[in-house]
C-alpha cells in the first residue's frame, strides 16, 4: 500500500487500507500509513477539504506517535497541523518532536531521525539550526538519495506553506540524471579522443551528473559511458536491438577495438533495457524509439529523485536527416525545454541516406500506444447478470470511447476485455483516465451488479506490426510489444491504470503538465517474459 501511495494511487490504497482492517489497528506502522494516506489527500485538495484532511492526518500521526511512532509521528503531526492552519498546535507538536528521546546514530535510521529534527526546527522558525541538522543528516547517510529526495519534497512543501526561501535545501538535491548521445565514429587520434573525453569529464563534473541513460554505439556513446563510469556514476544502457545484432550494426563496423570497450561498459552498467530484442531488420525507427525510451528513463529518474534532467551531446550542429541519430536526439530534447550541454564535433558532412532494400514497408510498421482493459470480477458473475453487465459496463465503456476527442484508431474486444490502439501516448493516457472515471460513475447496484466490478487498464508504447487478419479481413496490430501491454494488465490494481516505463517516459517528457506516472514496481515474472517496470497513471 505504501508503494501505491507513493505512486499516486491514493484512492485504491485507502480502500485496501480499510478492507484489510488496518483502519482499526493500533500498530504504529499501520497508524502512520493511515496518516500518510490522509496527508496525500490533503495535499492534493483545496480550501476546506484540504484543512479537514490535514487535521485528520495530524490526529492519526499523533496516535502513531503515542503508540510508539516517536519523533517521526510527532513532526508529521506538526507539519499537517500547519497545513490545517493550526499554528499553535503545530508549535507544540514540533517542540514535542525535538524533546522526544535521543535516537540519532548513523546510516538511514540516523538520517531520518536528524531529518525529522531539522523539520521540527524549520517549523519553529529556527532555520539556521535546521540547516545544521540537515547537513548532519546528509553526512550520516550520504548515499541515501531516495531519502534525501523525500525530505526535500517535504521541506519544500513546508517552505511553500510559510513563504520561506528554499536555497538551503539544495544540500538534499541528488545528482542530475542525464541522457547522453552523440555521433558514431571510427577510432580517432589518441590526442583527439583524449580532448573529447576531457570535455565530457568536465561536463559530467559541472553538471553534477550521477545517472546516465543512453545507447552504447561506437564513438560518442561509448566515450560517454566510460566517462560516467570513471566518475563513479551509474550507467543505464538502452539497447535498440538484441545485443549481438547491436554490436554488428553499431559497434564492430567502426573498429574491432570498440567491441571490447562495448563489453567493458556493458559489464559496468547498473542496468540494461531493450527497446527490442530482435536482430536488426532494416528499420531505423527502432533506433529512434530506443532514444526516446532512454530520454524518458532519464526524466523519470530525475522526477523520482526531485532532481534535474539534462542532456549531454556530442553533436556536429547539422539538422537531422532521418528519424534517428544524435541530431534527432538533440532536436527531440530541445523541444522539451529542458537544459542541454553540447560538445561541438567536427566531421565530414554525411552523404545521402541510402534506402535499405530490407526495410519493411512503412505502412506495415508503426510505434503505437496500446491499452488492454479488463473488468475485475466479471468471471464471478452469475449467468443471469451477464446481460446487465453488457448493457451497463460494456455500454458505459463504449460511450466513454465515443466521447473521446482523439478516439482509438484500432479496437478489439472479447468477453469483458478490450484492446485499444492510439497513435499518440497522450491520447491513450487520456482514454485510460476517462474510462476509469466513467466506470466509477456507473450505478452498478441498480442493475443487480456487484459494486466491486472495477476496470484494470495496462498501457504500453512501442513498435508494432500493422497487418490484415487473414481470417476476418480486419486490421490487426501484432508483435512483441503488444504482448508487453497485455502482460501489464493482470498486475494492475482494480480501478487503476498502469503503464510501462516506455509509455511513462514519453508522458513525463512531453506531457508532465497533464499526467503523473508514479513508480509502482515490476510485473510478476512469467515464463519467457522478463519483468517490466510499471507506473501508476493519474492526472497531474
Amino acid at each position: 500500500m505504501l508503494s501505491l501511495a507513493r505512486a499516486g494511487a491514493t484512492d485504491f490504497a485507502r480502500a485496501e487500507f480499510v478492507r484489510l482492517g488496518l483502519a482499526a489497528s493500533k500498530d504504529p506502522e499501520a497508524l502512520a500509513l493511515g496518516a500518510r494516506l490522509l496527508k496525500d489527500v490533503a495535499l492534493t485538495a483545496d480550501a476546506s477539504r484540504r484543512r479537514a484532511f490535514a487535521r485528520a492526518s495530524a490526529r492519526a500521526y499523533v496516535a502513531a506517535a503515542t503508540n510508539g511512532g516517536g519523533r517521526y509521528g510527532l513532526v508529521n503531526a506538526a507539519t499537517m497541523s500547519l497545513v490545517a492552519g493550526d499554528t499553535a498546535r503545530m508549535a507544540d507538536l514540533a517542540q514535542a518532536a525535538l524533546d522526544a528521546g535521543v535516537a540519532a546514530g548513523q546510516g538511514e535510521a540516523g538520517y531520518f531521525d536528524r531529518a525529522s529534527r531539522a523539520e521540527a526546527l524549520f517549523l519553529l522558525g529556527r532555520r539556521d539550526e535546521a540547516a545544521e541538522m540537515l547537513a548532519a543528516a546528509v553526512a550520516a547517510a550520504p548515499s541515501s538519495l531516495s531519502g534525501h529526495a523525500s525530505t526535500l519534497r517535504q521541506l519544500a512543501m513546508i517552505a511553500a506553506e510559510i513563504g520561506a526561501p528554499t536555497a538551503w535545501l539544495e544540500i538534499l538535491r541528488p545528482p542530475a540524471s542525464a541522457h547522453f548521445t552523440g555521433h558514431m565514429f571510427a577510432a580517432r587520434e589518441p590526442a583527439d579522443e583524449a580532448a573529447l573525453k576531457a570535455g565530457m569529464a568536465d561536463l559530467v563534473r559541472t553538471q553534477r551528473i550521477g545517472f546516465g541513460y543512453g545507447g552504447l554505439a561506437a564513438g560518442a556513446d561509448i566515450l560517454w559511458a566510460e566517462t560516467l563510469l570513471a566518475a563513479g556514476g551509474e550507467l543505464h544502457v538502452v539497447a535498440p536491438l538484441a545485443l549481438a545484432s547491436y554490436v554488428e550494426t553499431s559497434v564492430r563496423p567502426f573498429g574491432e577495438d570498440w567491441v571490447g570497450r562495448f563489453e567493458a561498459c556493458l559489464a559496468g552498467a547498473s542496468s540494461v533495457r531493450f527497446a527490442a530484442r530482435d536482430p536488426y531488420a532494416g528499420d531505423d525507427e527502432v533506433f529512434a524509439y530506443a532514444s526516446r525510451f532512454a530520454i524518458g528513463c532519464a526524466i523519470l529518474r530525475a522526477e523520482g529523485l526531485s532532481t534535474r534532467a539534462v542532456q549531454v551531446a556530442v553533436w556536429d550542429g547539422r539538422p537531422a536527416v532521418g528519424p534517428a541519430g544524435a541530431s534527432a536526439d538533440v532536436a527531440y530534447w530541445r523541444d522539451t525545454g529542458r537544459p542541454q550541454a553540447i560538445l561541438p564535433f567536427e566531421r565530414p558532412a554525411p552523404g545521402p541516406v541510402a534506402i535499405d532494400p530490407r526495410s519493411p514497408d512503412a505502412g506495415q510498421r508503426g510505434v503505437k500506444a496500446m491499452l488492454f482493459i479488463d473488468v475485475r470480477g466479471f468471471g464471478a458473475l452469475h449467468d443471469a447478470q451477464v446481460p446487465a453487465f453488457f448493457e451497463v459496463v460494456m455500454a458505459g465503456m463504449a460511450e466513454a470511447i465515443r466521447g473521446l476527442s482523439a478516439p482509438p484508431e484500432h479496437v478489439e474486444t472479447w468477453g469483458d476485455g478490450a484492446f485499444l490502439v492510439f497513435d499518440r501516448p497522450a491520447d491513450a493516457a487520456e482514454a485510460a483516465l476517462v474510462l476509469l472515471e466513467a466506470h466509477r460513475r456507473l450505478n452498478l447496484r441498480a442493475r443487480g451488479l456487484p459494486r466491486h466490478l472495477a476496470l484494470r487498464i495496462g498501457g504500453h508504447y512501442g513498435p508494432v506490426h500493422l497487418r490484415v487478419n487473414p481470417i476476418t479481413g480486419a486490421q490487426a496490430v501484432v508483435g512483441a510489444h503488444v504482448v508487453v501491454a497485455a502482460r501489464i494488465e493482470p498486475d494492475v490494481a482494480p480501478g487503476a491504470a498502469y503503464v510501462s516505463e516506455a509509455m511513462a517516459g514519453i508522458l513525463a517528457t512531453r506531457h508532465a503538465d497533464r499526467y503523473r506516472c508514479g513508480y509502482v514496481g515490476r510485473t510478476t515474472p512469467r515464463k519467457s517474459f522478463p519483468p517490466v517496470s510499471i507506473f501508476n497513471l493519474s492526472r497531474r
